[in-house]
């Protein structure tokens, strides 16, 4: 796909016209591509432009100090990430970003760009205000979901969420059981364990990333 018109696929460049895509490819840097499980920030890295995903997929996780890993969401393209933090004026990612498949990925420059008075910077602002009302949605889910204090309700939460951005009953997430432990913030083998009593009970039935509400 030309490079221009995959830009206009953006949920961040979406409604500009050619003039204004060519305004926006100033600020882009040139399109680099990662293997899969390629570090592509450390927490603790110098934040300075917005990640585009243009194709593949990125981790973003959290460790603490005594090495338990959190992952915070999996990001499939085309999707944006730390743009939350560069607009706050956080000088240093709190995360990591590692790609989970072979990902290609685009950095834009929005400090320099939205201090240029150019005909498209409100319309990418709009956007972006967009997209981030849509991730708080999600933070919001996350933050009920760690609330919960059993593993059975994370689990029921976590399923009734996925079935419903769905559609289906019957959906594939994106975590193995190593990942979705992770994102649960649960130990492996009670997750493991609670969801073979689901299914005994007649709740769920599954195979690997393949759920099934029953």
């Amino acid at each position: 796909m030309e490079f221009s018109k995959m830009l206009k696929n953006l949920r961040l460049f979406n409604n500009l016209n050619d003039l204004e895509i060519e305004e926006v490819q100033n600020f882009l840097s040139d399109m680099k591509s990662y293997k899969n499980k390629s570090t592509v920030f450390n927490i603790g890295d110098e934040i300075n432009y917005i990640g585009i995903l243009l194709s593949g997929q990125v981790e973003l996780a959290i460790d603490d100090a005594f090495g338990n890993k959190t992952i915070l969401s999996k990001l499939s393209a085309p999707a944006l990430f730390a743009e939350s933090v560069l607009i706050r004026g956080i000088k240093e990612i709190p995360l990591s970003v590692v790609t989970t498949t072979d990902s290609q990925i685009i950095f834009f420059d929005y400090k320099t760009f939205s201090a240029k008075n150019l005909s498209c910077r409100e319309k990418v602002k709009d956007n972006l205000i967009d997209i981030l009302a849509g991730k708080n949605l999600f933070m919001r889910d996350k933050l009920n979901l760690f609330s919960l204090q059993s593993t059975r309700a994370k689990i029921l939460y976590f399923l009734s969420n996925e079935s419903r951005k769905n559609h289906s009953k019957y959906f594939t997430i994106d975590f193995n059981i190593t990942e979705l432990a992770q994102y649960l913030n649960l130990n492996r083998s009670s997750l493991s364990r609670e969801l073979s009593k689901l299914k005994k009970e007649g709740l769920i039935d599954y195979d690997k990333k393949t759920f099934r509400i029953l």
